[in-house]
């Protein structure tokens, strides 16, 4: 039987005004695991009201207070580790074994994180003159709404939250409608670690309504949103009536560059956990492969081994590396990308057809799929598929692989794999990205700024970056010399 939720506003769980309700599928199986509030204008209301209510208090709070209250939830989260790792893993399908071992674990690390850097945080005194006292200072921004992805659904909340929260905003979170699951959990959480009402609410419902609501309402100070560059696009126009603040961090469709020298071994490691982590289920996936001419067929036929052995099925199997994607339409669009490539002149070299296996068959489950021969034409090699779908091509020079990689409209991160790490520093500040790794990929830390360039958005998460994002610089003046003129004043008389 379906377990039924409430959303959180201003402390108080409630249901939509209208009674509707939404189900969450368990994308394993296609079965319905919950209900959560059709929230609609009137939540959204009620939250900011609850935000507005509760900012001037959580605000006043020394920051030593409010990072205390942020490692309380971190404590709190780890002690309930499993029960959210298998949440998660219901709700998005996301294996046990990632779940339990990295989303859940890193929840726990980001807010300690925020809870120690943000007692570091000063503002400057300038000196302008001896005349005056001329000083910055951080002040937090107000509501802030948080409109978070369904990929990572525990994690990149609080990415958002945390920084947020430590910097004395206070939060309406919207989570994704096909999986609110996990962020009610935290809600629920970030109550009985004592942060007071109306500081953290959680509305569940459509984006178009919920979602649109959040960032139309003059109420709410800027929107930090994790998604599709579609969406953010219309998030952009819609902020600009009230003039919001806003952190995109949007899609990608991510190079992978292999070079004539490099370990070929450790870049087919790297090619695999970039490609098939989270079912490719990333922003940051390496999804478009480049490959020196001279290794790509040995590159090609070892990726392609490597990937037969990874363990597709059932994600509550700590043995499963990959699980299915998220939701069904999600699947079939992905099935659609696949269906074109076939009939354009990429050759595949593996998968391209669902899992045979009769247990997997009622799940959104896509087997790896790896397209050779690929031109960057290809709509396999210009879109974003968010699957565990890629495609290789051959270059022959370093500055041919510096033009196929910039040649897109995305700029979130790349990878460049070689042995000499001076060509590879050369070739990274070549490439318009926000993060370019060399013989890594998919590797991010609390401490590193996140965030990409051109349609894949603008903003940084993580690292002490963040913290600016969640506030606003203000310069205050203060005259030392108790006379009315100034010097400057006398081109004026």
């Amino acid at each position: 039987m379906a377990e039924k939720y409430k959303a959180l506003i201003g402390g108080e769980w409630v249901e939509a005004a209208g009674g509707e309700t939404t189900t969450v599928i368990n994308p394993a199986n296609g079965q319905v695991i919950a209900t959560v509030p059709k929230c609609g204008i009137e939540e959204v209301n009620a939250a900011v009201s609850a935000a507005a209510a509760a900012f001037p208090e959580w605000a006043a709070k020394p920051v030593g207070e409010r990072s205390k209250l942020l490692l309380k939830l971190s404590q709190l989260i780890m002690a309930n580790q499993e029960s959210i790792a298998k949440l998660e893993t219901m709700e998005h399908g996301s294996p046990i074994r990632k779940t339990m071992n990295f989303d859940v674990p890193l929840c726990a690390e980001q807010l300690e994180y925020f809870a120690g850097v943000a007692r570091g945080v000063t503002g400057e005194t300038l000196p302008v003159g001896p005349w005056c006292m001329s000083m910055t200072v951080r002040q937090p921004l107000g509501v802030i709404g948080l409109i978070t992805p369904w990929n990572f659904p525990a994690l990149m909340l609080i990415w958002k939250l945390g920084a947020a929260l430590v910097m004395g905003n206070t939060c309406i979170v919207k989570p994704p409608s096909i999986a609110p699951l996990t962020a009610l959990k935290l809600g629920e959480l970030a109550m009985e670690a004592g942060i007071p009402k109306g500081v953290v609410n959680v509305i569940t419902g459509p984006g178009g309504t919920v979602g649109e609501a959040l960032v139309e309402h003059p109420g709410v100070a800027k929107i930090g949103f994790t998604g599709d560059t579609a969406t953010g696009k219309r998030i952009m126009k819609v902020a600009s009536d009230t003039v919001k603040q806003l952190g995109l961090e949007l899609g990608g469709k991510n190079a992978f560059i292999v070079l004539e020298d490099a370990d070929v071994d450790s870049a087919v490691e790297g090619a695999v956990f970039g490609a098939y982590f989270n079912s490719g289920q990333v922003c940051a996936a390496a999804s478009r492969f480049y490959v020196h001419e001279s290794l790509y067929d040995e590159f090609a036929e070892k990726f392609v081994a490597a990937s037969k052995t990874l363990k597709m099925g059932d994600p509550t199997d700590f043995a499963t590396v990959l699980g299915p994607v998220a939701y069904k339409a999600h699947r079939d669009k992905i099935d659609t990308f696949v269906e074109k490539a076939k009939k354009s002149s990429a050759k595949l070299l593996l998968g391209g057809e669902r899992p045979a296996d009769p247990a997997l068959k009622d799940g959104y489950f896509v087997s790896p799929t790896i397209f050779g021969d690929c031109t960057n034409d290809m709509d396999l090699m210009r879109h974003e598929i968010f699957g565990p779908v890629v495609g290789l091509c051959r270059f022959k020079t370093p500055d041919e692989a510096i033009a196929l990689a910039n040649d897109t409209p995305y700029g979130l991160s790349a990878s460049i794999w070689t042995k000499d790490t001076r060509a590879g520093l050369v070739m990274a500040s070549q490439i318009n990205a926000g993060t370019v790794w060399i013989n890594e990929h998919l590797i991010i830390f609390c401490e590193t700024p996140w965030g990409g360039c051109k349609e894949s958005g603008w903003g940084k998460d993580l690292s002490t970056m963040v913290l600016d994002e969640y506030t606003m610089t203000k310069h205050i003046y203060v005259d030392l010399t108790g006379q009315p003129a100034k010097p400057w004043y006398a081109i004026l008389k």
